[in-house]
C-alpha cells in the first residue's frame, strides 16, 4: 500500500480513506507527511446515545 500510495501525482485526484481502532499499531510510515494528512478521532458513544 505504501508504494502504491507513493505513486500517485497530486493532481490525480485519487483520495485514501483508512480506519482503525488501534491507530497505535499502524507502521509509522503510513502516518508521515504525505499520505494520511487529515485525521479524525470518533469517540465511542456513551451510554445515553447508544
Amino acid at each position: 500500500m505504501l508504494a502504491e500510495m507513493d505513486g500517485f501525482a497530486p493532481s490525480e485526484g485519487i483520495i485514501v480513506l483508512g480506519a482503525t481502532n488501534q491507530r497505535d499499531d499502524l507502521d509509522k510510515a503510513l502516518l508521515r507527511p504525505g499520505r494520511f494528512d487529515f485525521q479524525v478521532h470518533v469517540s465511542p458513544p456513551n451510554y445515553e446515545v447508544r
